[in-house]
């Protein structure tokens, strides 16, 4: 899946900020770290995924191809032995050594110093050199995802300066070292700027330079591609595609997505801890109202806690996940039985709950104030509190009660990749997600079958229950599955077809860039 592709011929574009092989892409939120164990977020990745490379690629569909690893074995179900690509050099001249590998290994797992990428390799035990370029992991139980959560979070780092600089990795003075085809040539709150490493051992990039830029507003944004201040972006509020249509020389790429928003509620936590209050939630949301007016077409209402796509790699058939699907409870918007479910609750003349909603983001923003407005005839008061997107990040990692908007996007697909990290007793903790803090002895077995079992009946077993289960529950109100949507302008557009995996866990989008004139 690595596919490079060099410049066409004439002119690279050149407008405003962009100067000959320059690329300037807008974020809306500037990077806590850079050392994505420090800040494990999407937007991070796609700026490290650039430079710090992985031992493999994944695809949409779970396909694994090489990366810095060139061959993967597996000699029994708790091994797994790393072939590790000869004649690789660092961006600062030094080679790339399997001592590298297991280094980087055991940071991206290290549960104990707070690893935010840890949870997408729980059953990883240890890694060790078993030869000069060879890398055998033992996992700890047999695991049908680790392969790919592995190829996800594996961003191979140079030991040597990261263990020099522990305390201040991911910081401005030590950015990571990786063998990718850019290196981190500066780095502030304004901007992250990369430059092509010349050792590299791939084939060059179709641009000597990339800068991200963080705009938090999308009307921001479109100024600045239109004056030629940038040349791509992620659209924020997917309502403004029309308008990101409408700038000169633009070309939208939406990129459907395997991605869970919701609202948390908490269940250890007055009102919330009442089921026909967390029902009465549910049925108060106009999720396709909210839907339309902050996705407009780019969206699709969940029927559960996950899309079908989720679903299906351990489903006998898709139409077999979708069918299930369809069978579930569905919390529509209807007052009347909004109503009636907070009659039957402790709390039937009403209650008062703030709920954060992220700042820059629409669809959250969105949510709760529709949920401010359907519950306000019922004696509901609901307090919207803003956050910043760094606040947010805090605040959900650092696992505060009470409810909270959120997204989460499915990085392999398979139901552990979301229902792993929204249920088990284990995941009520600090950067953990089960920020419902729920759990039943049913769902905990659950739990266990599809994080530990390798049989994919009992895995689709073990995903139905714990759907289902939250389907009954309601500790979580499944909200809509919506498209990433990704534009270039300037004379830029990529020359394939561009996938979420592509731009925010491969780093393979940049290959992909074909620049002509503006």
């Amino acid at each position: 899946m690595f596919l490079v592709a060099g410049c066409t011929s004439g002119t690279i574009a050149s407008n405003g900020g962009a100067g000959a092989g320059t690329f300037t892409f807008a974020q809306a939120a500037a990077p806590l770290s850079l050392d994505i164990p420090k800040h494990y977020d999407g937007n991070v990745m796609q700026i490290m995924a650039l430079a710090t490379e992985k031992l493999e690629y994944i695809s949409t569909e779970g396909e694994l191809s090489p990366g810095l690893a060139t061959r993967v074995t597996q000699p029994d179900a708790t091994t797994l032995v790393y072939t590790i690509r000869k004649n690789v050099k660092f961006s600062d001249g030094s080679i790339l050594t399997a001592d590298d590998v297991v280094w980087s290994l055991e940071h991206v797992t290290d549960v104990k110093n707070g690893a935010q990428t840890a949870g997408n390799a729980r059953s990883f035990k240890s890694a060790r050199s078993t030869a000069p370029l060879e890398v055998t992991i033992e996992l700890s139980y047999p695991d049908a995802t680790a392969r790919k959560n592995l190829a996800v979070i594996s961003f191979i780092q140079e030991a040597e300066f990261a263990q020099a600089h522990a305390k201040d990795l991911g910081t401005p003075k030590a950015v990571p070292v990786g063998t990718g085809p850019f290196k981190v040539a500066a780095y502030s709150p304004q901007a992250v700027k990369l430059t092509h490493n010349p050792g590299y051992w791939g084939a060059k990039p179709p641009v000597d330079e990339i800068n991200f830029t963080f705009i938090a507003e999308d009307n921001t944004a479109q100024l600045a591609m239109r004056s030629g201040d940038i040349q791509g972006a992620l659209i924020g509020n997917l309502k403004t595609a029309g308008q990101w249509k409408g700038i000169r020389g633009s070309t939208l790429y939406p990129m459907p997505s395997l991605s869970s928003s919701f609202l948390s509620l908490d269940t250890t936590v007055a009102p919330m801890d009442d089921i026909h209050v967390r029902k009465a939630i549910a049925y108060s949301i106009d999720r396709s109202g909210v839907m339309s007016a902050g996705y407009g077409t780019y969206a699709d209402l969940l029927q559960g806690m996950v899309p079908a796509g989720v679903l299906s790699p351990v489903a006998p058939t898709p139409d077999a996940a979708q069918k299930f699907l369809d069978g579930l409870p569905q919390y529509g918007f209807d007052p009347a039985r909004a109503k009636a479910e907070l009659a039957r609750s402790k709390y039937p003349k009403g209650f008062t709950l703030t709920v954060p909603y992220v700042t820059g983001l629409p669809s959250s923003q969105l949510v709760v104030l529709n949920l401010e407005q359907n519950m306000k005839p019922l004696g509901v008061t609901i307090k919207p509190k803003a956050l910043t997107q760094n606040q947010w990040t805090a605040a959900a990692y650092g696992h505060q009660e009470g409810p909270q908007t959120m997204l989460l996007t499915a990085p392999i697909p398979d139901p552990m990749s979301i229902l792993s990290k929204v249920t088990g007793k284990e995941n009520i903790a600090p950067r953990r997600f089960n920020l419902a803090n729920w759990t039943t002895p049913e769902t905990e077995k659950a739990y266990e079958q599809l994080t530990t079992s390798t049989d994919d009946p009992v895995r689709w077993k073990a995903a139905r229950t714990l759907v289902a289960s939250i389907a009954d529950d309601v500790p979580y109100v499944p909200l809509y599955n919506p498209d990433n949507i990704a534009v270039l302008g300037g004379g830029f557009t990529f020359d394939m077809k561009i996938t979420f995996f592509d731009l925010y866990i491969n780093g393979t989008w940049v290959s992909a860039l074909k620049a002509g004139r503006a």
